[in-house]
């Protein structure tokens, strides 16, 4: 393992390996670097989704975990988290920062895009660095529907959240976290049976604000059961993200 900083996360320290904490003004960005720098005011909508949602016990599935920060902290509270992420330097990682953290035990890491079905394809990497994102399954085409040369490519299976605990037997989710930048439509469409569980508690979900796709799932999500807990908060301004919180 390379450098390893330690990241004051509410009352959790948890620790981040870092290649190099060479900031990188005069070269690429140090991507997981500014990810640790960033860990308490980057998402502070996700930590506070963990904090007042996930309980002891639960079962989290961290959807876009990139290099772990989020699947760490809410396995420092106690919860069973399995972590979906693809790419592959973002995934190594991944698994540096639980071995790191001796949180073997609570989370279990999955290299494999989630989608609406169960297929093989290709994963555009946009930028082969790690903690980058903006990475594409199926066609390289990011955020807006804008296309970009990739920087990298990898095959990949992609499964429904169906598949996930159906066909496949995984634990059910109590939680669902779903940051992947680009095919969160196709995400929830594929997880059709997951939603109308009432076993699953609450999901946060992070939308591209283009033409209609947050309207689109939100009324998805709500034909099956959840509620929009944050309705007032969100704004569907183009060209923004914003997080959508649904609960049961």
């Amino acid at each position: 393992m390379g450098k390893t900083m330690a990241c004051q996360v509410g009352k959790e320290t948890i620790l981040l390996d870092l290649d190099s904490d060479e900031a990188g003004e005069t070269r690429e960005r140090n991507w997981e670097l500014w990810r640790a720098q960033t860990y308490t005011t980057k998402e502070p909508d996700t930590l506070a989704w963990i904090d007042a949602f996930l309980r002891e016990g639960d079962v989290v599935y961290d959807v876009g975990a990139n290099i772990g920060q989020y699947s760490l902290y809410a396995a420092k509270r106690g919860c069973k988290v399995l972590a979906f992420e693809p790419e592959a330097l973002n995934y190594a990682k991944l698994n540096r920062n639980i071995v790191l953290n001796e949180l073997g035990d609570s989370i279990t890491a999955y290299c494999l895009a989630v989608t609406d079905r169960t297929t093989m394809d290709v994963f555009y990497v946009k930028a082969f660095s790690l903690g980058a994102s903006l990475h594409a399954f199926g066609a390289p085409v990011g955020q807006g529907e804008v296309p970009f040369a990739p920087g990298n490519r990898q095959g990949m299976l992609g499964v429904s959240l169906d598949d996930l605990a159906g066909r496949f037997g995984l634990p059910f989710p109590h939680h669902i976290k779903v940051d992947v930048d680009g095919i969160e439509d196709r995400i929830v469409r594929g997880a059709a049976h997951t939603l109308e569980d009432p076993r699953l508690k609450s999901m946060l979900i992070e939308v591209y604000m283009h033409k209609e796709m947050a309207a689109q799932i939100r009324d998805f999500v709500v034909a099956r059961g959840l509620v929009l807990r944050n309705a007032s908060e969100v704004t569907y301004k183009p060209g923004t993200a914003q997080n959508l919180l649904f609960t049961r």
